[in-house]
């Protein structure tokens, strides 16, 4: 695990944006752990040092810089898309355009972002932001929306917080289906990355997986997960 990927771990535990225990997804699975992004932004410090591991990855992981926009899909997508472009600003001196979609079509004022709000132009290399991948629909529906929007744009691809690396109700790898797709996925890191790193470890004091919640994960796991590293 790289210094940026420790600290991002590090950040999702002390802010309770990962938990383990038992918990009950949209799916009707039931998930020995839990990511909610939102409580690791919910101040200005969690915020930066969220958008710190995103633009670390694509500075100095498998992403790379060349690409023109950052899309973030409603809802969490959006504080993500501006705290990462600011973040390469700042410290990086990458001085990209962000923006994002609406739920729902906005039906007053300037029709031009009724959409998509945001400077996307003809021909941009895009990046997608998110927090997870779950089934891959969204980010798919996503991508036909800006393509709509706008001619000639290719993905870069698509940047996550933590894949959980699930197969859906068919038993199709979620992230092979978007690769299948031409949106590759990068995530800062995959989940059981994060479950051997934390086995029997003490972060701060705290063992958060221990060998009973890792069993519970490798059940989990021996059902819903992919078996390719």
């Amino acid at each position: 695990m790289k210094p940026h990927q420790e600290d991002f771990l590090r950040h999702l535990l002390d802010s309770g944006a990962i938990k383990f225990g038992e918990f009950t997804l949209k799916s009707g699975r039931v998930s020995p752990y839990f990511v909610n992004i939102a409580t690791a932004i919910n101040t200005g410090r969690r915020a930066s040092a969220i958008a710190d591991a995103y633009a670390a990855e694509i500075v100095n992981g498998a992403v790379g810089a060349d690409f023109d926009y950052i899309h973030g899909p409603a809802y969490k997508g959006i504080p993500l898309s501006v705290m990462i472009a600011e973040k390469l600003w700042s410290v990086h001196k990458i001085d990209l355009r962000w923006g994002y979609d609406r739920k729902e079509k906005k039906r007053y004022g300037d029709p031009a972002d009724q959409d998509i709000v945001g400077d996307l132009r003809d021909g941009d290399s895009v990046l997608m932001v998110d927090d997870v991948v779950v089934t891959g629909k969204t980010k798919i529906d996503n991508w036909e929306k800006l393509t709509g929007y706008r001619s000639d744009l290719s993905l870069k691809g698509i940047l996550v917080a933590v894949d959980r690396e699930e197969i859906d109700e068919e038993g199709n790898s979620t992230t092979e289906i978007l690769r299948g797709s031409g949106l590759p996925v990068y995530p800062v890191l995959g989940i059981r990355e994060i479950f051997d790193h934390l086995l029997n470890r003490s972060v701060g004091g705290v063992v958060h997986v221990d060998d009973r919640i890792k069993a519970a994960f490798d059940e989990y796991f021996e059902r819903y997960g992919t078996h390719n590293r």
